[in-house]
């Protein structure tokens, strides 16, 4: 089933967080990416305050177990539901149902995540929203979808508009406010028909080995993600 409609609202929060169940590309590229971003998260927000914006179901937001308080914001109340059972126990957490321009809080994050929103919004809001979050000194998980990957770039011509940014963009969003301290790139795939899949598994993962010494340069990957420090 889709989980999200043509208006791009998600619909159905459990088929979106059982997608790797029904395609092997999507399964692939979770597998990179939700293990690596997890253990980061868990790494930063240990004892930290902790805001994800743009949360989801927040499988994500569950890495950061460990955290002083956690604020889970999302504009869909249907993802919140699903949120809301994960995060059971987790008595330091709040979720809020909010859009990310209107989000205000009274206290400084050490931690802010945005992982699977920058496509949603237009940057500079979400940029301007974490400039009022954060001080000198906060750290900021950045995953977007690289508009130089191939399925990305073949979904926005698809759909006729732009589905992914471009790397260097982001980076200097960031620049003024920001130094960057890490970033990765994985994720080499190309668009296949779900029938064909298994078969272009084997190339995938070939070209994210070739690729990988080079993804830190120029990227690749289906997403870039970027850990920023306030200055």
């Amino acid at each position: 089933m889709k989980y999200q409609n043509k208006n791009f609202k998600y619909i159905d929060a459990e088929s979106y967080d059982k997608r790797g169940e029904t395609s092997i590309l999507e399964n692939y590229v979770l597998g990179l990416w939700q293990p690596f971003l997890k253990k980061i998260i868990g790494n930063l927000s240990a004892g930290k305050i902790v805001i994800d914006l743009g949360c989801g179901t927040c499988e994500y937001t569950q890495a950061a177990k460990n955290a002083k308080k956690i604020y889970a914001v999302d504009v869909s109340s249907e993802m919140l539901k699903v949120c809301h059972e994960k995060l059971i126990g987790f008595n330091q957490a709040e979720i809020i149902l909010s859009n990310i321009q209107n989000f205000k809080i009274a206290e400084s994050a050490d931690l802010v995540i945005t992982i699977g929103i920058w496509e949603y919004i237009p940057p500079q809001d979400l940029l301007n929203t974490i400039k009022k979050i954060t001080q000198r000194g906060s750290k900021i998980i950045v995953v977007f979808p690289n508009i130089y990957n191939d399925l990305n770039w073949m979904r926005s011509l698809a759909k006729m508009r732009a589905v992914a940014l471009r790397p260097g963009f982001v980076k200097n969003l960031f620049k003024d406010d920001f130094k960057l301290l890490d970033s990765a790139s994985f994720g080499a795939v190309c668009w296949v028909p779900k029938l064909f899949q298994f078969l272009a598994l084997p190339i995938w993962k070939f070209l994210d080995f070739i690729w990988s010494p080079f993804q830190k340069f120029l990227p690749l990957g289906v997403n870039v993600y970027y850990l920023f420090e306030r200055k």
